[in-house]
């Protein structure tokens, strides 16, 4: 957890500061005022008057004040301090996740990222605020409650001593029984959060296979495990609370008996004042471990916490921008050379050679699984080539910025993906200072502006996932917004599949007649839809196994053949 501490900023470190003195000065205050007690006793065993005594006791209510407000001001600047960090913490999980490459992503499950960006930050961020105050406080009280009493009788320290000893030794048995439980529960909240996911995304599919008593039992099985795992460090913990108690009424037992004694030993009846002090500061010390007790129950899973979210936060990209970027503008050429990149070392491009000029349409066909939303990926950066490489606009890609790499493209991807929001908001997402004629023309290209229009306009609203849009409206908003930000390239991941064939065919139209200067980049299983492409890249067992026109892979690639013949007539075929 302290290597968390790194993300404090200037300000959190001076109210850290801050705190620190405040908790010196409460505990200063706490610590006293025994001794003032002592000095009433004193006072009334050598029968002082009311007033002497009031004024000792009016110093104790003096020291009780600034306890009192020392106090308040740690619970302000804790809480500052720890909520700034929680939002800091979310906010460069959330940023380092953004910025994984596909392989990174696939380090770690959505519903784990999802946990440790929520969860587990709100677990480290709970145990701050206590942890500022009493994990520093407490040891210190005991500390210096320790020291007041060694002061006067090193007899009764040695009591305290045993009792510490035997809290200490406790509380580090119940720790490393419960410590491997916390990180279980953690992976196990994974598990439950991860089963109501795949239970809600796939809501549709459960019904239509009267799945719900199976996902029912999944669910069941992750929260029985879940409750088991609580409910034993529960017990476990609670063997504190009884513990400390133990401890607390002995050592006052033993403190009172060993006071008496030394008064009957040592014939020392002022003593006996001093033992009201020693009480107290005995009781501060069990406190303090007290206390501690309310820490330890956050601070074990609040560790497991800490080091799910630094494996994320230390988990480096591989996905890098050049150390010196040079000025970058895109002509709409792409150019492969002999490009390789694989999955966990497995292969799943090899050997890739091809060259489309700007404003031509590359088309990539072939069968499922060869690899064809990977090239996309290649040329988007979203992994990069690990032999040969990618050249987009005449500079290999790893010599250009993600951002302005991406700035050039449009990508419509496989799964349309729309955010709950505006239709105004999807289609404008890559800059929102788009015009509404700009987005309306875009919409045109799609062949979407009927049924927005039907909807209410680009102010209609659009459900999280698109729920309340079809798959092929969803795919046109996707198409209509790769091209609303006019991009040098844009890259359709099989996004005509929903389409019917007209519809294919007028926006496959607009984009030849609107954008003539835009290279067009379209992955898809229709060969109606990629015939007319200048270069198609036909792939198998990722491989290249065609690169020409239509006519040209008809005569000299069996692949694309027999994908052809599989899917159009043979006077189609003869056209």
């Amino acid at each position: 957890m302290f290597r968390l501490f790194r993300y404090l900023r200037g300000r959190e470190i001076a109210m850290f500061a801050a705190l620190l003195v405040f908790l010196v000065a409460q505990i200063f205050c706490d610590v006293t005022m025994p001794t003032y007690t002592a000095e009433i006793v004193a006072k009334m065993q050598q029968g002082a008057d009311a007033a002497s005594i009031l004024l000792t006791g009016g110093i104790m209510l003096a020291f009780a004040a600034g306890s009192i407000a020392a106090t308040i001001a740690e619970s302000i600047l804790s809480a500052r301090i720890s909520t700034r960090l929680g939002r800091r913490l979310r906010g460069e999980v959330f940023a380092h996740v953004v910025n994984f490459s596909d392989k990174d992503a696939g380090s770690f499950s959505t519903g784990s990222l999802l946990t440790r960006t929520t969860n587990d930050v709100q677990q480290v961020v709970s145990a701050m605020v206590l942890g500022l105050r009493l994990g520093v406080g407490a040891p210190l009280m005991a500390a210096m409650a320790i020291i007041r009493i060694a002061q006067t009788s090193g007899e009764l320290t040695l009591v305290t001593g045993v009792a510490v000893v035997i809290l200490l030794a406790g509380i580090m048995a119940i720790l490393m029984i419960v410590l491997p439980r916390f990180k279980r529960i953690q992976k196990l909240t994974d598990r439950l959060n991860g089963t109501m996911r795949d239970t809600l995304t796939g809501i549709r599919v459960v019904r239509a296979y009267n799945a719900e008593d199976f996902q029912r039992g999944r669910f069941e099985r992750a929260s029985r495990d879940f409750a088991k795992n609580n409910v034993f460090t529960g017990r476990v913990m609670a063997a504190m609370s009884p513990l400390m108690q133990l401890v607390y009424s002995g050592l006052t037992l033993a403190i009172y008996w060993l006071g008496c004694f030394i008064i009957v030993r040592d014939n020392d009846a002022a003593f006996f004042p001093e033992m009201f002090s020693f009480t107290q500061l005995a009781a501060q010390v069990v406190t303090a471990f007290m206390v501690l007790v309310m820490l330890f129950n956050l601070l074990p899973r609040a560790q497991v916490s800490a080091k799910r979210i630094l494996e994320v936060l230390n988990k480096q990209s591989d996905i890098l921008d050049p150390a010196s970027p040079q000025m970058y503008a895109c002509d709409g050429s792409i150019v492969f050379e002999d490009a390789a990149v694989g999955y966990g070392g497995k292969p799943v491009l090899s050997g890739l050679t091809f060259r489309v000029e700007a404003g031509q349409t590359l088309a990539v066909v072939g069968g499922t699984g060869v690899g064809k939303t990977t090239l996309l990926k290649l040329i988007l950066r979203f992994l990069d080539a690990e032999q040969g490489s990618v050249r987009i606009g005449g500079r290999d890609v790893r010599e250009i910025t993600q951002k302005d790499l991406r700035a050039s493209l449009g990508y419509a991807p496989q799964k349309s993906v729309l955010l709950s929001g505006t239709i105004r908001q999807n289609l404008a997402f890559a800059d929102p200072t788009l015009s509404d004629e700009t987005l309306s023309e875009a919409a045109k290209i799609a062949c979407a502006d009927e049924f927005i229009a039907e909807k209410g306009g680009l102010s209609a609203e659009v459900a999280q996932g698109g729920r309340n849009f079809s798959g092929g409206q969803k795919q046109r908003l996707s198409i209509a917004r790769a091209v609303a930000k006019k991009p040098k390239i844009v890259l359709f991941d099989d996004s005509f599949s929903a389409l019917d064939f007209a519809t294919d065919a007028r926006v496959r139209r607009n984009l030849s007649e609107q954008l003539p200067d835009v290279t067009k980049v379209i992955v898809a299983q229709r060969i109606s839809t990629v015939r007319d492409a200048d270069v198609i890249v036909v792939l198998d067992g990722g491989t290249a196994v065609g690169v020409g026109t239509h006519e040209t892979l008809l005569k000299t690639c069996n692949v694309y053949r027999e994908i052809a013949q599989s899917q159009l007539s043979e006077e189609e075929l003869a056209v």
